[in-house]
């Protein structure tokens, strides 16, 4: 199952403008030209990351936090992500390095074109890819429960601020890559902890 897919169907359930609707098997595996065992498994793994809760003869329901405090959503994303990085600094492999690599490239062609859209999407892919570095499931799922949350707000300065939200990303990556923990770990405070005491 790629991991690639399980996003897409991610954020087509967090899209969805009705969020009291049920997702089924069959709608999912038109939408995405895909087989129903194969759907299955994505709700399945949706199910186990508390993004969906499965209604009997009704189908999967989108777990909303969406109306939770911003700040908390934050901390919390905050605390996951730290240890996650933390634990990379030991386990990350050179393969997650190089996608590391790539989707800062990506970041860096958004940044110029100002698009923003696919800038918010990459920026969560690069997060997600730092977690999953860690190579630690219950980092992994934590993150990506968190995701919902995440998705449904930017913070007001996101933005009007592509280049030192990139350059930020630059500092986390290049700390990353030297194993140099306490520089990484200020530099993912710098660019994560917004908001004043």
């Amino acid at each position: 199952m790629e991991r690639s897919m399980v996003n897409r169907i991610r954020e087509y359930i967090y899209t969805a403008t009705d969020k009291e609707r049920f997702f089924s098997e069959r709608e999912i595996a038109q939408k995405f030209e895909l087989k129903r065992g194969v759907v299955r498994e994505i709700l399945l793994t949706l199910e186990g990351e508390g993004v969906l809760e499965r209604i009997p003869q009704k189908g999967y329901r989108y777990v909303r936090c969406s109306d939770s405090d911003p700040r908390s959503v934050e901390t919390i994303r905050y605390a996951v992500e730290r240890e996650a990085v933390r634990k990379a600094l030991t386990s990350r492999t050179r393969e997650d390095l190089v996608r590391l690599a790539l989707i800062l490239e990506d970041l860096d062609r958004f940044t110029r074109e100002k698009d923003l859209e696919n800038f918010s999407r990459t920026d969560l892919e690069f997060h997600e890819q730092l977690v999953a570095a860690s190579h630690d499931n219950l980092l992994i799922k934590m993150f990506a429960f968190l995701q919902g949350a995440m998705f449904h707000y930017q913070h007001p300065a996101f933005s009007e601020a592509f280049e030192e939200t990139q350059a930020c990303h630059h500092r986390i990556f290049q700390h990353f890559k030297a194993g140099e923990t306490e520089k990484t770990l200020e530099a993912l405070q710098e660019h994560l902890v917004r908001w004043p005491e």
